[in-house]
């Protein structure tokens, strides 16, 4: 069994490798994805408490949609820098054993 790597495998050896220089530093912080849950989830329950003691078609219009899809924008962006920091950790640990392995 041929253990050498081939071309297509060694370019994307050389590029993981030289993505986890340039990710070194940190753009957020790990605990940046809860502080959005947190927020995201603490607005859509306080606009549905503030829409629900003087309940309107206006105020329906005006403050709980508007509030719900800020709160699901920061929901989904809590997803999406939880997602990106495992991502960007998982490569760095993955680069790290391919240089000791292919060193």
């Amino acid at each position: 069994m041929d253990k050498r790597l081939s071309f297509k495998e060694k370019r994307h050896v050389e590029n993981l490798m030289r993505n986890s220089k340039e990710n070194a530093p940190v753009l957020w912080p790990s605990w940046g994805g809860w502080v959005a849950f947190a927020l995201g989830g603490f607005l859509i329950v306080f606009v549905c408490f503030l829409t629900a003691t003087n309940l309107s078609v206006e105020n329906i219009k005006s403050i709980l949609l508007p509030g719900i899809f800020a709160g699901m924008v920061l929901l989904v962006g809590g997803y999406w820098l939880q997602y990106m920091s495992r991502k960007t950790q998982d490569d760095k640990a993955l680069a790290g054993i391919l240089k000791k392995v292919v060193g």
